[in-house]
């Protein structure tokens, strides 16, 4: 086989990963908005338009961007240079960060609504399994918070999640990694619906508002929380919108799923581990988790992850979500 024909065997398998993944992904994205829609309609809540047109037009936009991006790099006259500047490469990351943030929009609005089910809460239940291991949230908390440059860097740790939900994709987009971006992105949507699923009946109302933390940045962040659930907040925003769900802690969730989506780039894979180790260790007194939320979200993205891959190795040969096992082989 020449050179070129595997050269355009290999842009078809690309093409058939691209277009029966990104429909899978589709599909979570309609699943999710509808869920939104149907009860918004049915609970008599609102949602303020201009947000919604707003996450609209910017996702048009970056759809016209990348449909751009991709028809320069099909001229053959600019075949070279959009190969240099990576148009294609740039097109397809596009491509899928729009599915993302959509994504993102519609299940933040989806979290606010499981909160008003406003079932039994089971802090107390969380706080006897952190005592059990040994641990005492609030006698960490105040142990970290006296130590002021321990403070700070896990604050900073905690911070990097909103770097990295865009950073791993277009990483892993522009160095080439189509498989793993496209796994990352539907992980990502994957675990993010499961999560609201265990959350809605079973939920947690996060330390710092269990144990009245007040420092800036603690319960503050979490208002909404008892509003939702006691019928006073009914008018939604789009964005900006508050992590509202405790168990499982989803910080976590995207610690491990960022760590493991940079797997194959040698260089960057040690210090995504030591940075999204630092994050998970700092989700108990930033993001006021409980140690319990932190195993739950360790577990839940691994057991996706697992259930992820164990699909391929079930059907060898075969197209899963539109790929194949050879598509996952590491290169460098």
């Amino acid at each position: 086989m020449t050179g070129i024909h595997r050269k355009l065997i290999s842009r078809a398998q690309t093409s058939q990963l691209f277009v029966s993944r990104y429909f899978s992904g589709c599909l979570i994205l309609v699943l999710v908005t509808t869920i939104d829609y149907v009860w918004v309609s049915v609970g008599g809540y609102s949602v303020h338009e201009e947000g919604v047109i707003g996450i609209v037009r910017f996702a048009m936009n970056l759809i016209g961007i990348a449909g751009g991006l991709f028809s320069l790099a099909c001229i053959r006259r600019y075949a070279a240079m959009t190969a240099i500047l990576r148009f294609r490469e740039a097109a397809y990351t596009l491509s899928w960060l729009v599915l993302l943030l959509c994504f993102i929009a519609s299940d933040d609005l989806l979290q606010y609504l499981t909160v008003t089910v406003n079932a039994p809460l089971v802090d107390e239940s969380l706080i006897r399994f952190d005592n059990a291991l040994g641990f005492h949230w609030l006698l960490f908390y105040r142990w970290v918070h006296a130590h002021p440059t321990l403070q700070a860097a896990l604050q900073l740790a905690y911070l990097s999640f909103f770097v990295q939900v865009l950073a791993v994709p277009i990483i892993l987009g522009l160095t080439g990694r189509r498989s793993e971006l496209s796994e990352f992105v539907l992980l990502f949507m994957l675990t993010g619906s499961l999560l609201l699923l265990i959350s809605t009946p079973i939920p947690a109302s996060s330390a710092f508002l269990h144990f009245g933390i007040s420092d800036p940045g603690t319960a503050s962040g979490y208002s909404d929380f008892n509003l939702l659930r006691n019928g006073k907040l009914r008018v939604f925003e789009m964005v900006p919108s508050q992590g509202l769900i405790s168990l499982p802690s989803f910080h976590t969730i995207v610690a491990v799923l960022s760590a493991y989506a940079l797997r194959h780039i040698r260089k960057l894979f040690p210090l995504a581990v030591l940075l999204n180790l630092t994050m998970i260790a700092s989700t108990p007194t930033q993001g006021g988790h409980y140690l319990a939320d932190v195993f739950a979200g360790i577990l839940l993205s691994a057991l996706t992850i697992f259930i992820f891959r164990r699909g391929l190795r079930l059907a060898p040969g075969r197209i899963f979500w539109g790929a194949r096992r050879e598509d996952f082989a590491v290169s460098d």
